[in-house]
C-alpha cells in the first residue's frame, strides 16, 4: 500500500523509554581506530565511504555501549561497523547475491580454519572472530555462532519479499524479523561489554525471554519505525512494520504509525512488568541479570537518541525530525 501523504509524524519512543542515554567517554579514540580498520579492508571506496562514515556507526556504538571499558567498545564498535557495512552490501543485491553473500558470511564466521577468501568482508569477518573469541567463554561463543547462522540465513527472504513485493502477515514478518535484523547478536555483545556470560538456563527461563523478546521487538520495531522514508524512496518498504501493518489491518501511514507506537509501548510495559516477576538465580547471577537487563534498556535509548544525530534516516533535515518528529517523504532519494 503506497503512502497518500508526504508528512508522517513518527511517535516519540525515546519519552516512552525515560531512559537517560549518554555517550561512551572513549568514542573519539576509538572511532578513528574502528574507521580506519573498514577503511583498510577496501569494503568501500570513494562516495561509498563517504556515505558510509554518514551513519556515524562509532556514535551509535559509543551510545550502546556507553558502560564499556576502551578495549571492550572498540570490540563493539568492529562489530557494529562490520554489521552496518554488511546490512548496506545486501541493500544493493538481489536474493541470489544476498543468498550468496549470507552463505559466504556463515562459513567465514562458523570455520576456524585460516582466511582463504579474497573478499574484504570475509578477511573483516574472520578478523573479528578471531578477537572474540579470544576474549571470551564456550557460552558466548556459542550463542554468537548461532545467531550469526540465524540472521545470514533469514537475508535471503527479506530480498525476496523487496523483489516479489509480498507483503507478509504481521506474525510472519515479526518471527523472521527477529532474526534477519542481527539484534540477538547486538544483545550477546551487551554481556560481553559487561564482562559476564549468562547461562542457558537463564535464557530458558519463560519469564526472562518474555523480557528478552520484548526488548528485541522494540529494537526492530523503532527501526523500521524510522527508516520507513528512506526504504520507501528506495522501493524497498514492502519489509517494514508500517507496510505489513497498512496491509492487514487497512490502515493509512499515519494510522500505522501511530499504532506502531502503541506497539512499542506495550512491550515496553511487557518488559517493565517482567523485571517483579523474574526468578531467583542467587548471587551473582542476579546481578548479571539485572545488569544486562539495564544494558538492553541502554541499548535501546541509546538507539535512539542516535537516530536523530546523523542522516541515516532523515536524511539532511535529522536535526528538525528531533523536534518536530515530523518526517517530510519528499525529501529522500531512491
Amino acid at each position: 500500500m503506497a503512502p497518500a501523504t508526504q508528512q508522517l509524524y513518527i511517535p516519540d519512543l525515546l519519552s516512552i523509554l525515560n531512559i537517560q542515554s549518554n555517550v561512551n567517554p572513549y568514542e573519539d579514540v576509538v572511532r578513528a581506530e574502528t574507521e580506519k580498520w573498514v577503511f583498510n579492508y577496501g569494503i568501500f571506496t570513494g562516495t561509498k565511504w563517504d556515505k558510509f562514515l554518514e551513519s556515524d556507526v562509532p556514535r551509535f556504538s559509543s551510545r550502546t555501549f556507553s558502560y564499556a571499558d576502551r578495549e571492550k567498545l572498540r570490540d563493539c564498535s568492529d562489530f557494529c561497523l562490520l554489521m552496518f557495512a554488511l546490512d548496506d552490501i545486501t541493500d544493493d543485491e538481489d536474493k541470489k547475491e544476498g543468498t550468496l553473500t549470507g552463505q559466504a558470511s556463515i562459513h567465514a564466521m562458523q570455520s576456524d580454519g585460516p582466511v582463504l577468501s579474497s573478499s574484504p568482508g570475509e578477511r573483516m569477518i574472520k578478523d573479528y572472530r578471531a578477537r572474540f573469541f579470544k576474549s571470551t567463554g564456550p557460552i558466548l561463543q556459542r550463542r554468537l555462532l548461532k545467531d550469526w547462522e540465524a540472521t545470514f540465513n533469514a537475508f535471503p527472504k527479506e530480498l525476496e519479499v523487496r523483489e516479489s513485493k509480498e507483503i507478509l502477515s504481521i506474525e510472519e514478518y515479526t518471527l523472521i524479523r527477529r532474526d534477519n535484523c542481527a539484534l540477538r547478536m547486538g544483545f550477546t555483545h551487551i554481556e560481553y561489554a559487561l564482562g559476564i556470560e549468562l547461562p542457558d538456563e537463564i535464557y530458558q527461563s519463560p519469564v526472562f525471554n518474555e523480557m528478552y523478546l520484548a526488548a528485541l521487538d522494540m529494537a526492530w520495531l523503532l527501526n523500521d519505525v524510522y527508516s520507513y522514508g528512506k526504504e520507501h524512496a528506495k522501493g524497498q518498504a514492502t519489509w517494514n512494520y508500517l507496510t505489513v501493518v497498512m496491509h492487514e489491518k487497512s490502515m493509512d501511514l499515519q494510522t500505522a504509525t501511530d499504532y506502531s507506537g502503541i506497539k512499542f509501548r506495550e512491550l515496553h510495559d511487557r518488559f517493565i512488568d517482567g523485571k517483579s516477576r523474574l526468578p531467583s538465580w542467587g548471587k551473582p547471577l542476579d546481578a548479571d541479570v539485572a545488569a544486562f537487563l539495564e544494558g538492553l534498556g541502554i541499548w535501546l535509548a541509546g538507539t535512539l537518541r542516535w537516530c536523530f544525530e546523523m542522516p541515516r534516516y532523515f536524511g539532511s533535515h535529522y536535526e528538525d525530525v528531533r523536534f518536530t518528529y515530523l518526517v517530510d517523504l519528499g525529501v529522500f532519494e531512491g
